[in-house]
């Protein structure tokens, strides 16, 4: 029983770990593009997070929520979407589309939008995370990552620690199947 706790601790470790290290690249990807490339967002497998700002599209979306903007031009009316203007990021909601130029609007707002192209679209919101702004503030500060990061790697080597009478006796085990497969090819060899 105490084989098992350990194995799947283990197995949980191993995942925490795999996960950390998926955020650590994304955010290092991120970095470089934004940083390096001069990129004004990053956009890996055609998906991007923005903090929302404003109180525009309160109570469905509020200051400090992040979300997460499919880029795609595929959109229908009453989709929320995010488009550049002025080098700014806005998310409203699409209130009509004729042919070429969107409408939209804010939902806490009273009146519409200055209309858009399909050019000035970035994609379209597929999901809101509340408050995620706060927690992404927290979770990546430099302080918290290595305080997860050797929290995990303490865990690790406690569960993974072998004890030495249990070494010489999986060390004699070892030795003793060596010698009976000598014994059994010299056996053979006769």
């Amino acid at each position: 029983m105490v084989k098992f706790f350990n194995k799947m601790i283990q197995i949980f470790i191993n995942f925490l770990v795999f996960i950390i290290t998926v955020f650590i690249f994304f955010i290092l990807y991120s970095l470089i593009m934004v940083k390096v490339f001069d990129n004004k967002y990053a956009a890996p497998m055609g998906f991007t997070c923005f903090e929302v700002a404003s109180a525009s599209m309160a109570p469905s979306i509020n200051v400090k929520d992040l979300i997460v903007v499919k880029i795609t031009n595929k959109i229908n009316k009453g989709d929320v979407i995010t488009y550049i203007s002025d080098d700014d990021y806005i998310t409203h909601r699409v209130t009509n589309i004729d042919n070429d130029v969107i409408y939209t609007k804010g939902d806490a707002n009273n009146t519409e939008d200055v209309n858009i192209g399909y050019d000035d679209l970035l994609g379209k919101v597929i999901l809101v995370i509340p408050k995620g702004g706060i927690i992404r503030d927290i979770l990546f500060t430099p302080k918290v990552i290595i305080s997860v990061i050797v929290f995990l790697i303490l865990f690790s080597l406690c569960f993974s620690y072998v004890p030495k009478r249990k070494r010489k006796k999986v060390n004699s085990l070892d030795n003793e199947f060596i010698d009976v497969s000598n014994v059994i090819s010299k056996r053979d060899g006769d």
